[in-house]
């Protein structure tokens, strides 16, 4: 299978203003009979969700919009993006659809990302 990868087009970086990220929880704790509760890793590799926004014009929200629906299958396909934390390439699939929001002639998009083996 080809690789994916977030279209050249848009913008690279998720903006740091507004960005949120959250490890999954990968930890089980198992209660004691007596003194504290036992934990330990669910899995060797985790999650981490990543919300934000890209600022683009009319033209790169039609690139999204047909990436999205035709590339990666309404979402549903993982692909490769410049992670805004580290700057490495990384894993990522959409969590849910994206929304767009006008703004002073520009359009405001918001993704809620997963990035797969933070």
């Amino acid at each position: 299978m080809t690789e994916i990868t977030w279209p050249q087009e848009l913008p690279q970086l998720i903006r740091l203003n507004g960005l949120s990220a959250t490890r999954k929880g990968n930890v089980i704790r198992s209660s004691m009979d007596a003194g504290p509760a036992k934990a330990r890793q669910r899995y060797t590799v985790s999650t981490k969700n990543f919300t934000g926004s890209i600022l683009v014009t009319e033209s790169q929200r039609k690139i999204l919009e047909n990436w999205y629906t035709n590339v990666l299958g309404m979402g549903t396909l993982r692909f490769k993006m410049k992670d805004s934390q580290t700057l490495e390439y990384a894993e990522f699939r959409f969590l849910q659809d994206y929304t767009e929001k006008s703004v002073d002639g520009l359009w405001e998009i918001s993704l809620n990302l997963e990035k797969l083996n933070a």
